[in-house]
């Protein structure tokens, strides 16, 4: 074994064991060289696989520290070979749930993070350099010069674009509407991940679709599960989030990306991506689409910028070289066209080099915040849970013993004015019932740490 794969293997079974503490400072480069007999570049080698593999984290100017762990590892429950349902089954459950977040401190459920981390200055001057022009009607299918920056910004991550290929939407959620109207029928079988965003079942109810449910590993989709139902059924679409799924903050790999892809190229199936935290995957890099791994024609991404630079903008898009023309009749006869001023004020941002600095830095925080929520709640959760650490983002997916009704944990901590969302509500089937969703998102500042220790006392 070479020398780095030693000293790498040490490190991660210390942090792995426990015996290096979450927080913990490890040795530093030279401390470590001269501890283990080899060369700064050896030490160097180790510590950055480390790091890629989430098990530390470098500090500037103060080195390195294990990340936060959690207690265990936590696989996807066990679903049925198949799994299927209508649309409207979880209508219920969520209107239990969105009528207790209309009453109390919803910021452990919401799934967006803190709102100190948005640009709000950066926004706010432009903003005030709004011209007359911007405040009339603009395109339905949006700006052309913000069409362009899209386009632009989508190069790295999905390959050529064009402005025409793009459709401005208000915010995600219409741009998925859009896309379902527009190629879904009453009674067509939609496959979603399981879990999934829960707001998809209430967008797909008017049409009675069937529900065709695969489960999510720690690769993304169960490809495998997903052959076979597109081998036994007529599937008209596919609604997925490779990057940085919701809830379970999983990110497949460019290999299952591309199988995914050829999958849907296969039997001619509409592949839907739903991208909305891709551009708060932690690391280097940004995560890239479907569309970088096939020229596949049926791939339609939506997504907005609602995680990474302001809710309350409600801009969205959506992505299609094939289709863009008839979703954007689609988009025209729902809304007629999105918010002009908020594409005049993001227009000078995005895919700009302050944009980039911008998501290095909120996705750097969001790491930290991340952590520092895993630490704590490794104190606070009994014994039995799990959780598996997200590839990006600010969701925790939690797995509470098995036996443990996760709503009723809700309905406890919601008398408390205390939000974390069951997982019942992110599939229609009966298999997350123990498990639950919290925002990580916020800094863990006293006030907040003291909050989630009223979670303690709903697990009892």
């Amino acid at each position: 074994m070479k020398k780095n794969e030693t000293i790498y293997e040490r490190y991660r079974q210390l942090i792995a064991s426990g015996a290096i503490a979450g927080g913990e400072r490890l040795p530093s480069v030279r401390e470590a060289a001269a501890e283990t007999a080899t060369s700064v570049n050896t030490i160097l080698n180790a510590y950055e696989r480390l790091a890629d593999e989430g098990w530390i984290r470098a500090k500037e100017r103060s080195g390195y520290f294990a990340r936060a762990r959690a207690r265990l590892e936590n696989a996807a429950p066990a679903i049925p070979e198949r799994f299927v349902s209508s649309a409207r089954e979880t209508g219920e459950r969520l209107d239990m749930v969105f009528e207790r977040l209309t009453r109390t401190d919803s910021s452990l459920a919401v799934a967006a993070p803190g709102t100190d981390l948005f640009p709000a200055d950066r926004l706010e001057q432009a903003f005030g350099r709004l011209r007359r022009s911007w405040i009339e009607y603009a395109q339905a299918a949006g700006d052309p010069g913000f069409r362009k920056r899209i386009a632009l910004a989508s190069e790295e991550t999905d390959g050529p674009t064009d402005a025409e290929d793009i459709v401005v939407t208000n915010g995600a959620t219409e741009a998925l509407s859009v896309a379902l109207r527009t190629f879904v029928r009453p009674g067509d079988a939609v496959v979603l991940e399981s879990p999934t965003y829960f707001n998809y079942f209430r967008q797909l109810a008017p049409f009675g679709a069937e529900i065709v449910e695969v489960p999510v590993g720690p690769d993304g989709m169960d490809l495998d599960m997903l052959e076979r139902e597109i081998d036994s059924r007529k599937i008209r679409a596919i609604v997925a989030q490779p990057n940085v799924q919701n809830p379970s903050g999983v990110t497949m790999s460019d290999g299952a990306k591309a199988r995914l892809a050829a999958l849907a190229e296969s039997r001619n199936i509409i592949l839907i991506q739903d991208d909305v935290y891709g551009d708060l995957a932690f690391g280097p890099r940004r995560a890239r689409n479907l569309s970088a791994f096939s020229g596949y024609s049926g791939i339609v991404l939506v997504s907005s910028y609602s995680k990474s630079i302001g809710p309350g903008l409600r801009i969205g898009w959506i992505r299609s070289p094939e289709y863009a023309e008839r979703l954007a009749e689609e988009k025209l006869s729902a809304s007629f066209e999105s918010c002009r001023a908020a594409q005049f004020a993001l227009s000078g941002f995005v895919a700009t080099a302050a944009h980039r600095r911008h998501l290095g830095a909120m996705r750097r925080e969001l790491e930290i915040r991340v952590d520092d929520h895993i630490a704590l709640l490794s104190d606070l959760l009994p014994e039995g849970s799990s959780l598996r650490r997200p590839s990006g983002g600010c969701l925790l997916w939690i797995a509470l013993p098995v036996g443990t009704d996760a709503t009723a944990v809700f309905e406890r901590s919601a008398r408390k004015g205390l939000i974390a969302a069951p997982g019942e509500i992110f599939s229609s089937n009966p298999f997350f019932t123990n498990y639950l969703r919290i925002n990580a998102g916020w800094k863990l500042s006293a006030d907040r740490a003291k909050a989630l220790s009223c979670l303690k006392e709903a697990f009892a």
